[in-house]
């Protein structure tokens, strides 16, 4: 499992393996885990990129993102961004207690959103870090009246604070990074793992490499034992 692969990085059972390690302790059907995610801004903007497409709307429920995300996304205009591709943006302020505004999430939820966002830590705001148990009712909300909507969840800074995690409370993407949590701080190992729908995590692996390799391809370049 710690061998070096380089090259396409075909038949890695190093890496084939700690994604289902990965997608067990996080109770989910799969997990992308990769050196090639550089960071987690990368992480976010892959999965969003990923499952998104023209004319499409991501709707953030938890107030407006990290900074970093408002190129990603296209509030602040930038060359690459979602805005760019045609995906419309909204959102929805946490009330001033910093619960979620419910009434407002039913307002925006409308027939054209297809990922909702929710941003778990509190990041450089002033508002309480959303617990896992209120992220749990906020999905619920967005499943009663749309099942079908993808609820991606940035996990940063959250992962192993809890006894769960948002992949148990019906959260269909879930990003985290593991030099947050996990123990990496001195590097820059990143995932993504995934809850519910296999195909979100297929569409973040044809995003990452190509279409028709996905998760197939991408050697693990002697870094496996640090993963581990």
């Amino acid at each position: 499992h710690f061998n070096t692969t380089t090259g396409y990085g075909y038949n890695d059972l190093g890496r084939e393996t700690l994604e289902k390690v990965y997608a067990d302790v996080f109770h989910t059907e799969d997990a992308l885990v990769r050196p090639q995610i550089t960071c987690g801004t990368h992480a976010l903007a892959l999965a969003l990129s990923a499952n998104l497409r023209p004319n499409d709307k991501l709707v953030y429920i938890s107030g407006k993102p990290y900074d970093t995300l408002e190129e990603v996304i296209g509030i602040r205009p930038s060359n690459g961004s979602l805005a760019e591709y045609g995906v419309k943006y909204d959102q929805v302020d946490l009330l001033e207690n910093g619960e979620f505004d419910f009434e407002g999430i039913k307002e925006k939820i409308t027939n054209d959103v297809k990922v909702v966002g929710i941003q778990r830590s509190k990041g450089y705001a002033t508002r309480p870090t959303l617990s896992v148990e209120k992220i749990g009712q906020a999905i619920k909300a967005v499943k009663e009246i749309n099942p079908n909507i993808i609820v991606m969840v940035d996990n940063c800074y959250g992962e192993f604070v809890e006894e769960i995690e948002p992949s148990d409370v019906g959260a269909d993407m879930i990003v985290g990074s593991l030099n947050k949590k996990s123990g990496w701080r001195a590097c820059s190992y990143w995932w993504i793992y995934l809850w519910n729908k296999n195909k979100c995590i297929e569409n973040c692996s044809y995003r990452l490499t190509t279409p028709g390799l996905g998760k197939e391809v991408g050697a693990n370049l002697g870094v496996m034992s640090s993963f581990y």
